[in-house]
């Protein structure tokens, strides 16, 4: 199940540069794809949304807005950046979790998470063509960055108090009610101008699979398949998203197959799986521990 959400999610973002190629812009997206959304989790779960507790409110409500930050840098990020570029740095959340805890909650990182930053950093140079001379770290890829603490954000929000709702569904639902709310409000107030430009048919099918697919789907899976596996598997696996979110943008011509855009790539999947794995529990590095 969550292979199928990292393939889901990877796919996502091919099709939020089409709809971007179609003339919407990230409040737009957003506002449809939560509205889709929403249309979709009352057709499907009325009765479960009919019976949501005031705690389901006010943690959708929070989730709801990190989600929607995230996704409105992450959207706005490809009218300047590419797919494979906007994927790669979106897995730095991985890295960027453990500081939020720290800073937060008070949870201190592991020492391999320093280890981690430093390769993430060697990684992200080496995908946005730092060291050809010139300094090639675009906006868009700025965006990216700073989406990265909100999926962080959610990430932990998701682990901690997700549990204490009475349903996903019923999460998903209010995360919908938030993109699409806020969404509107951003389109009414800063995207008037561009609607004109808005190739309606070219964008309903990718916006579609994003609310239906992306946004509703994939995350109602997510938080099912995570209750049959422990954190570091389904952590592992979800990665993946980065991989396919790059095959995609090189199979549709987005992304040239670049010796940087793999070896930038490869440094970054590797940095996150240092985060997710505990190292302790590799038999090579147990047996030395118990034999020391």
């Amino acid at each position: 199940m969550l292979f199928v959400v990292a393939i889901l999610w990877g796919s996502s973002y091919v099709f939020a540069k089409l709809t971007v190629e179609a003339g919407m812009h990230s409040g737009l997206i957003n506002a449809c794809r939560g509205t889709m959304c929403v249309a979709a989790g009352s057709l499907i779960f009325f009765k479960k949304i009919r019976q949501m507790t005031w705690t389901d409110f006010r943690l959708g409500l929070v989730i709801g807005t990190i989600n929607f930050l995230g996704y409105y840098l992450q959207t706005d990020a490809l009218r300047y950046t590419t797919p494979a570029k906007n994927a790669f740095l979106t897995t730095m959340y991985i890295v960027v979790a453990p500081f939020l805890l720290w800073l937060f909650w008070h949870e201190r990182p592991q020492r391999k998470a320093y280890f981690s930053i430093a390769l993430s950093i060697i990684g992200m140079a080496i995908l946005t063509n730092v060291f050809s001379g010139s300094f090639h770290l675009q906006y868009g890829d700025f965006l990216t960055l700073v989406s990265t603490f909100f999926w962080a954000g959610q990430i932990i929000f998701f682990a901690k108090y997700a549990p204490a709702a009475s349903s996903p569904w019923v999460l998903i639902f209010m995360i919908g009610i938030c993109q699409g709310t806020m969404g509107w409000i951003t389109t009414f107030f800063f995207e008037r101008p561009t609607l004109i430009h808005v190739h309606w048919l070219q964008a309903l099918v990718p916006l579609a699979i994003l609310a239906i697919g992306i946004t509703f789907l994939a995350q109602g899976m997510q938080i099912t398949g995570q209750a049959y596996t422990d954190a570091t598997t389904a952590g592992l696996i979800l990665m993946l998203e980065s991989f396919f979110g790059s095959v995609m943008s090189v199979i549709m011509g987005y992304d040239p197959l670049t010796p940087q855009l793999v070896i930038g790539g490869i440094i970054l999947l590797f940095a996150n799986a240092i985060m997710e794995v505990d190292l302790r529990s590799l038999p090579f590095l147990s047996q030395q521990h118990h034999s020391s």
